[in-house]
């Protein structure tokens, strides 16, 4: 009841000539709640009057007088400090969700911009690789043209020009036989359709055998190959041919890059359970930068290129996964000025070695 603006919670009990009455302030029913509640709570009757306490402000759950058995409706809601909390943790929230989705955009950005560089990369590369392909193929085929022209019209003079002219033809034929094996040999490669006859062979044929291919190049420039070896056969497991081209691979290489040298070395031999191939020259050297990308596919040192050395750039490429291939790896030592020395470690085919005669 409501006695000058004030209310009064009163509750009565009657019996035969007697009756008992409670009367208080509804606040003392609010007093009684726990303080670990950190809540606040009021009470509401019917016509929207605060009964007791104070009525909330914000999130509030209410349970009203049918479902609370109680006279009044009850507000309930946490404390200002709580509600802080609330406000403050869900604060913290949007920004970490915020602070996530920023450093998912950099990261997309980065990696974005990574890949873009790297595809103009590769582009630029390949477009060098169709140029250097170009101009190797044009320089043995215009030499054929002309030869065989000169030959077909008998413009020449003598039988020793002729066959001198016949030489000639033989080896630019040889040079671009090699260049298209070279090509196709990469696109198999590199497409994954090369396969590997790995049998039990001496590393020391497969040397000996590159090193005669180059003679008769050597002995028209007068530069020659000197080669170390072994006391001992070198025996390992792996493809010959493959072998072989991976090797003939780094002696052109040793040779084209090191003009003014008179030989390339080329030694093997048993170290620690493997065999190690190793060819070295005098050359003009790899930077330590460059070294790093230089059994990338369709990469040529700035320095080569400068010397307007020939080449396609995917001579070490294939060195290397032939390489790989066997279960070895390609090492490379070298300094600008002071030449390269290109290593190919394969793994020692497991039978008792004998003395090379």
């Amino acid at each position: 009841m409501w006695v000058e603006g004030r209310p009064w919670f009163t509750m009565w009990r009657g019996a035969f000539g007697r009756q008992a009455v409670l009367i208080q302030r509804p606040e003392s029913i609010l007093q009684a709640l726990p303080v670990e509640l950190d809540a606040v709570c009021a009470l509401v009757d019917e016509e929207g009057r605060v009964v007791a306490g104070r009525k909330p402000v914000g999130i509030t759950v209410v349970r009203v007088a049918t479902e609370s058995q109680l006279p009044w409706s009850l507000y309930i809601t946490g404390s200002q400090g709580s509600g802080d909390l609330v406000m403050t943790a869900r604060q913290r929230f949007i920004l970490l969700g915020l602070g996530t989705v920023v450093v998912f955009l950099i990261a997309g950005t980065y990696f974005v911009a990574r890949a873009i560089r790297r595809e103009i990369a590769v582009s630029r590369l390949q477009s060098d690789f169709v140029s250097a392909v170009s101009h190797e193929f044009r320089s043995p085929l215009t030499a054929m043209r002309q030869l065989s022209e000169i030959l077909a019209l008998g413009r020449v003079r003598s039988e020793e020009q002729r066959q001198k002219y016949y030489e000639t033809l033989v080896g630019e034929t040889g040079r671009l036989q090699r260049l298209v094996e070279t090509l196709l040999n990469f696109g198999k490669m590199d497409s994954g359709a090369r396969h590997y006859r790995l049998e039990e062979i001496d590393a020391g044929d497969v040397v000996e055998g590159v090193v005669a291919e180059f003679a008769p190049q050597l002995a028209a420039s007068g530069r020659g190959i000197e080669l170390h070896r072994p006391p001992t056969t070198c025996p390992i497991n792996a493809d010959a041919e493959a072998l072989a081209l991976a090797l003939r691979n780094l002696v052109d290489n040793a040779l084209k890059y090191s003009p003014d040298q008179p030989a390339v070395v080329v030694e093997w031999g048993c170290e620690n359970g493997a065999v190690a191939i190793r060819v070295r020259d005098r050359g003009m050297g790899i930077p330590v930068a460059e070294q790093r990308v230089i059994f990338e596919k369709f990469v040529r040192g700035r320095a080569a290129i400068a010397a307007n050395v020939k080449g396609t750039g995917v001579g070490l490429a294939m060195v290397s996964h032939i390489v790989r291939a066997h279960g070895g790896e390609v090492r490379v030592m070298s300094a600008p000025g002071e030449g390269s020395t290109f290593t190919i470690v394969l793994p020692r085919s497991r039978i008792q070695t004998s003395e090379a005669p």
